[in-house]
């Protein structure tokens, strides 16, 4: 009976121990915690802009530049004559206080607008497609402001920032991952950094783009490869009517662009837009009067206008009346660099 006894015995510590190692497994794996689930939200895509031009306004627009400074830039024999206007403190106290360098951005454009009324002060943009982080550029322009800074984030990749330097009212817009822009005078509300915002964010599609204008869209696609175009909507009043012998009186629009050559020349190409043909002779006639009454002056013998590479072409066509000649790059920026000197001061003020 002892033996027997003992043996159960063993049976029943070795059935106990058993279940005390189960009991202990089981305690063990519902203390382990679960690893954390894998969230499905994805983070949003950079919001695009296909051109700068989608982000700015044609209401009040006076006049519009386009330009792409690093294309221009990698032009090997073009760079020194570039230099003369690029190389300049300005642009350099320019690229220090926004940090961004103008001179080697993708892509920029610089727009102007009438004020909404007497005593309104008009109102300069410009919009830059860039490389560097846009938190960077940001602080850049929060350091600069002097009072009234308020920052708004819209949406998505959508900031907004204002204040004033000095007494002078400035705006300010990070749109995606890199394109900036930045607002000379004018509103909070209603400047063309707030409407940029509104238009990246698909919230103004009824008010017109600056080339959804009928009279400049088909001007700016006969020079959609120039690496410099300015454009300037009609219809032109007052004294500026009876620029170029009259013919802005006529004119729709008004634009003109600049382009390398394979001949080592720059292309300066001027459209005005309108019907001409019916009276073809006489508007080439005109056109070629107004290019000398230029080229006679203080101005055209500062850019060099004078001592063309390739002679003057002036045509017509179903849209525009036009003029193209090939210019020496040299005497060109040299001139260029003289006649906007103040340019950067006006726009660092």
């Amino acid at each position: 009976m002892a033996v027997v006894t003992q043996a159960g015995d063993r049976r029943d510590f070795l059935r106990l121990g058993l279940l005390s190692l189960a009991s202990a497994a089981i305690g063990c794996s519902a203390a382990t915690p679960k690893p954390p689930e894998q969230s499905g939200a994805k983070p949003l895509p950079d919001l695009e802009i296909a051109a700068l031009t989608d982000l700015l306004t044609a209401v009040r627009m006076r006049w519009l530049v386009l330009a792409r400074p690093e294309q221009l830039m990698s032009t090997a024999w073009l760079k020194p004559s570039l230099g003369r206007v690029l190389r300049d403190e300005r642009l350099d106290l320019l690229a220090r206080a926004t940090g961004i360098d103008l001179r080697s951005v993708p892509e920029l454009a610089l727009a102007n607008y009438s004020g909404r009324g007497e005593g309104d002060d008009d109102v300069t943009a410009y919009f830059v497609r860039h490389r560097r982080p846009q938190l960077v550029v940001e602080r850049k322009f929060r350091d600069r402001l002097t009072s009234n800074a308020k920052r708004m984030v819209s949406g998505h990749q959508l900031i907004g920032m204002w204040g004033n330097i000095g007494t002078r009212p400035h705006g300010f817009a990070a749109i995606g991952p890199d394109v900036v822009g930045y607002q000379y005078g004018g509103t909070r509300k209603r400047g063309p950094a707030r409407l940029a915002l509104l238009y990246a964010d698909k919230k103004l599609s009824k008010v017109p783009t600056a080339l959804a204008n009928p009279e400049l869209l088909p001007l700016r696609a006969k020079l959609a490869s120039a690496p410099m175009v300015a454009l300037l909507p009609g219809p032109f009043e007052g004294d500026l009517a009876k620029g170029a012998r009259g013919l802005l009186g006529g004119a729709t629009a008004l634009c003109a662009a600049l382009s390398p050559t394979e001949q080592h020349a720059l292309q300066l190409d001027i459209l005005l837009g309108g019907s001409y043909l019916a009276d073809r002779a006489q508007a080439i006639e005109l056109l070629r009067a107004a290019w000398v009454d230029l080229v006679v002056s203080d101005l055209g013998h500062l850019l060099g206008l004078h001592a063309p590479i390739q002679p003057l072409r002036v045509d017509v066509d179903a849209n525009a009346l036009s003029l193209r000649v090939d210019l020496d790059p040299n005497t060109l920026c040299a001139g260029l660099a003289a006649a906007t000197s103040d340019s950067i001061r006006d726009i660092m003020k």
